[in-house]
């Protein structure tokens, strides 16, 4: 146990230099880009039509979900080291 403290000691005051660079800030991603899209909510279909609309709505929740995903991606591609 004693090794132990002595190990992590030197490596703690490593962390303490005022003179190390600036950690980068994460980048602003608007809080409804990380909501949930909605898919297929409705009981399970039974004829034809309601499969339909239900492949639709998943459809549109796909893609939803993926423009959100290309969106976080352009900030984050956007506002990474340059």
């Amino acid at each position: 146990m004693r090794l132990c403290l002595l190990c992590c000691l030197p490596l703690l005051s490593a962390c303490l230099d005022l003179d190390s660079p600036q950690i980068i800030q994460p980048p602003k991603v608007p809080a409804d880009l990380l909501q949930p899209c909605a898919g297929y909510t409705g009981p399970v279909p039974q004829s034809e039509g309601q499969i339909s609309d239900a492949l639709i709505a998943e459809a549109r929740g796909r893609d939803c979900a993926n423009g959100k995903l290309a969106t976080v991606a352009e900030i984050l591609n956007s506002t990474g080291p340059q």
